[in-house]
């Protein structure tokens, strides 16, 4: 039988105290996560370290990310988190003075400074400015040109949770032979994601937001157009086919994206996502995303007619996510922020704005909490 969303919460203790509709920032631990981090740390604590059972439950929660990312689980290696996987491709492809990478306007850092890093590289980091918080993916196009290598977008931005149009985006870039690179951490694990079916060449996500892991690890996809391109930017043990051939060096790397894992992996973090992706499997990516989006909708609804401003909302549903942001018409975010603490309500606030971000284990009853703890 799937995970309910009742039964998922009853799994988080938070909730006990907390209207916690922040998992666009960090999402809270359920019980068998860190159930999974405190079995590990226990036996590296008092037994001898088992090198193949631990590699072979590696192995097992790379099965669940390409479960979840709807991808072969080859294709898929373990990051520390967003951040990492971007500076991946940052790092490991063969850029050429001239080249440009296109990006958006209002990122989160993440994705933005590893672009412009390369600019001592002599590679141009180009911005597209969304209009009303909306990407067009032909006005992002259109700041594409002959030196275009990477087009490189959130799935989801984070400021107003806008879902780009990854289909239309990925199809320019294929008709112009450049690399779709995304920033997945605001989708995965709150909305129900095909990875595998979309024209995007790449994805990264930390662990810690919506797929309910902890900090420290991070998943990323390598599409087949990429793959070969993209060299890794840091080299150990793991990389390499000859993995456990300490005398005898061969730099031939491995033929999956295991080759992009340079050794010592972070062994709690990698359990610990586990444990997450194994509820969030459970429960069904559909049922989790209608659950998220039906809880956003009440705040996208409600709102506005308590005299609240919403953030850049999309306009279709499908440019919807969990992330709804606000303002209130006279009082500062802070002030706001405080009243909502004070009644154990917890979201972020991000500029001028406060954002929501309800999760598969917040139900109505936390809209209504907050909703009631709003100033008028």
């Amino acid at each position: 039988m799937p995970l309910t969303a009742q039964e998922m919460r009853e799994l988080f203790p938070i909730t006990q105290r907390y209207a916690y509709l922040n998992a666009a920032s960090i999402a809270p631990l359920a019980g068998p996560v860190r159930a999974a981090i405190d079995v590990y740390l226990g036996r590296q604590g008092e037994e001898p370290f088992d090198e193949a059972q631990w590699w072979k439950l590696r192995e097992q929660v790379r099965g669940l990310v390409g479960q979840l990312l709807r991808v072969r689980p080859e294709t898929c290696a373990f990051t520390y988190s967003t951040t990492a996987g971007l500076s991946l491709v940052a790092a490991g492809l063969d850029w050429h003075p001239g080249d440009n990478v296109v990006g958006v306007h209002g990122e989160y850092p993440a994705n933005i400074y590893p672009w412009m890093a390369l600019e001592d590289r002599g590679v141009e980091f180009r911005l597209y400015q969304p209009v009303d918080g909306r990407v067009d993916p032909a006005g992002l196009l259109g700041r594409c040109d002959g030196r275009t290598r990477l087009v490189a977008i959130s799935w989801v931005q984070f400021w107003n949770g806008f879902r780009s149009d990854l289909e239309a985006i990925g199809r320019g870039c294929r008709q112009r032979d450049i690399f779709l690179v995304v920033d997945g951490v605001q989708a995965i694990g709150g909305l129900d994601v095909e990875v595998g079916s979309l024209p995007l060449d790449f994805l990264a996500a930390g662990a810690q937001k919506w797929l309910l892991g902890p900090m420290g690890i991070g998943v990323s996809y390598v599409g087949p157009r990429l793959f070969e391109q993209l060299r890794p930017s840091t080299f150990g043990t793991e990389n390499v086919v000859k993995d456990h051939e300490y005398f005898d060096y061969d730099l031939t790397l491995k033929p999956t994206a295991r080759r992009f894992e340079d050794g010592s992996p972070n062994l709690p973090g990698i359990l610990g996502l586990g444990a997450a992706l194994n509820l969030l499997v459970r429960a069904g990516p559909a049922r989790v995303e209608a659950h998220v989006l039906h809880l956003a909708q009440l705040l996208r609804d409600e709102l506005p007619r308590r005299g609240y401003q919403l953030v850049a909302p999309g306009v279709k549903p499908a440019e919807h996510s969990g992330i709804v942001s606000f303002r209130h018409p006279r009082m500062v975010p802070d002030e706001v922020d405080a009243r909502l603490r004070d009644a154990r309500v917890i979201l972020s606030r991000r500029g001028d704005f406060l954002r929501v971000s309800p999760h598969y284990y917040n139900n109505e009853d936390d809209i209504d909490r907050l909703l009631e703890a709003l100033p008028a």
